[in-house]
């Protein structure tokens, strides 16, 4: 199986000016959080730190199906999220849907819950999903949510498919974010 080459994702990324690293779960995942983002950080390509950006964390794992691909889960750190949450689950989750005509959309939109009417209203977001279209990644973008973690997600086969549509998934993490800042999940407290 082939090693997904984060250096490689680090430097396309970086050269479009996105602050990232290499992430080590002992100094860039707070001790209480551990345990459960093992699950999309820890696998055997390892994860990125992004720093100042909307997407917090990006995890890779390998795949094999009809040949080799990655599981991309890019991650936006929130601790009120929890998974087995009805309301958390309709408010976040959301996949698009499309009609192509000629290689050009016709149609645009995301189903699910209140995300998604925010994602299909979202103009710059269009744009940019419009303009990378015919990118497989971008067609395999899906938001879900786990515990402490909102979770966009998709498929690449190499970095450069990821950094070319980084773009969308970062304007993705910022609509959850403004959208969990709209609402009251928890009130705050030391839990670190």
């Amino acid at each position: 199986m082939p090693i997904f080459q984060l250096e490689t994702l680090i430097e396309q990324l970086s050269s479009a000016g996105i602050n990232c690293k290499i992430g080590k779960m002992e100094i860039d995942i707070p001790a209480t959080l551990r345990p459960y983002f093992e699950r999309w950080l820890l696998n055997r390509d390892g994860f990125l730190k992004i720093y100042d950006q909307n997407i917090d964390y990006i995890g890779v794992e390998d795949v094999v199906r009809m040949g080799p691909f990655f599981n991309v889960y890019c991650m936006l750190e929130n601790k009120y999220i929890i998974e087995n949450d009805e309301n958390i689950l309709k408010l976040l989750c959301a996949s698009p849907y499309f009609n192509l005509y000629n290689g050009r959309v016709n149609q645009l939109g995301w189903s699910g819950g209140v995300l998604a009417e925010i994602l299909t209203a979202d103009n710059i977001l269009y744009a940019c999903f419009t303009k990378n279209i015919m990118k497989e990644e971008v067609r395999k973008i899906s938001v879900r949510v786990a515990n402490y973690a909102c979770i966009v997600e998709t498929q690449v086969w190499e970095p450069s498919g990821l950094a070319s549509i980084y773009d969308v998934i970062d304007r993705i993490g910022l609509n959850v974010r403004e959208l969990l800042k709209r609402i009251h999940l928890g009130d705050d407290n030391d839990w670190r």
